[in-house]
């Protein structure tokens, strides 16, 4: 128990090489919907906004993330303003605010446009699920657009990896949905980057059974952009986990800190088996 204890916290860190950060974190105030669904695994943050939804109705997600949650490869022009991603033996180039791109050395034209926000360039997800490969759907009514594939979520291994005291728990990855969320942050002191935020979301039980008092285990991740992460301990709230009637939804909130930039936040609705 002492091992699981001074192993309570994930720190690990990671170079990224795309794309290099200039600016102190910014101010985020987020709310959902919509939701992005990996895996398992719940979207709620990307660098350096979450995914939204444009005038033409289409879902953009930051270019690096491409990368770091899909595994796709990716490169970025800035003379040129084109993006080239090579994903599932594919190759799609695609520029910022034109609907041209290229798939395959083949020229097509999109219903939208990529976006620069941010200083980072947004991608229409549609482009990547018609062209890439990748496998996904949008619920309308639940506002969740969830991709799946076995080689998705394996370039982020902070944000995946289990504290020690889950190492032996066997659970149900699927046990919860998360309906909507909140995520707000402001600059403490700008000039050495330190920030300070809450993540508040809200997980429906849809196992179709009651989850006992003590097995419910739905946590968040968050990652910085110099690789350290944390995640929640189990073990240290089990007390505090109350038992969950099939379909009823709980509410979580935790305080967010950090001294580099926001990468990812996720959110994990397992239970304990």
């Amino acid at each position: 128990m002492k091992v699981l204890r001074l192993l309570v916290l994930i720190f690990l860190l990671t170079v990224f090489s795309f794309p290099k950060e200039g600016h102190a974190q910014a101010t985020v105030n987020i709310s959902s919907p919509p939701i992005l669904k990996i895996n398992q695994y719940y979207i709620l943050f990307t660098y350096p906004t979450s995914p939204y939804v444009d005038e033409n109705s289409r879902l953009l997600v930051p270019l690096r993330s491409l990368s770091d949650l899909l595994g796709a490869d990716v490169s970025y022009d800035g003379s040129s303003k084109t993006a080239t991603i090579n994903l599932n033996g594919h190759n799609l180039m695609v520029t910022a605010n034109s609907k041209n791109i290229v798939v395959d050395k083949n020229s097509k034209k999109m219903d939208t446009v990529p976006v620069q926000k941010m200083n980072s360039l947004f991608v229409p997800l549609k482009v990547i699920l018609q062209y890439l490969d990748v496998t996904g759907n949008y619920n309308s009514n639940t506002k969740l657009i969830e991709l799946k594939g076995s080689n998705y979520m394996k370039s982020t291994p902070q944000l995946t990896q289990e504290t020690q005291d889950r190492a032996n728990l066997e659970e149900d990855q699927s046990a919860f949905a998360v309906t909507s969320y909140k995520i707000n942050i402001s600059s403490v002191d700008p000039k050495n980057n330190i920030w300070k935020g809450s993540l508040t979301y809200t997980a429906k039980n849809t196992t179709g059974h009651s989850i006992k008092q003590g097995k419910e285990d739905v946590h968040s991740v968050y990652m910085l952009a110099n690789g350290n992460s944390q995640a929640e301990i189990y073990n240290d709230g089990r007390d505090k986990h109350h038992q969950v009637n099939s379909g009823e939804s709980i509410n979580k909130t935790r305080k967010l800190i950090g001294n580099a930039n926001l990468s990812y936040i996720i959110v994990k609705p397992y239970a304990v088996k």
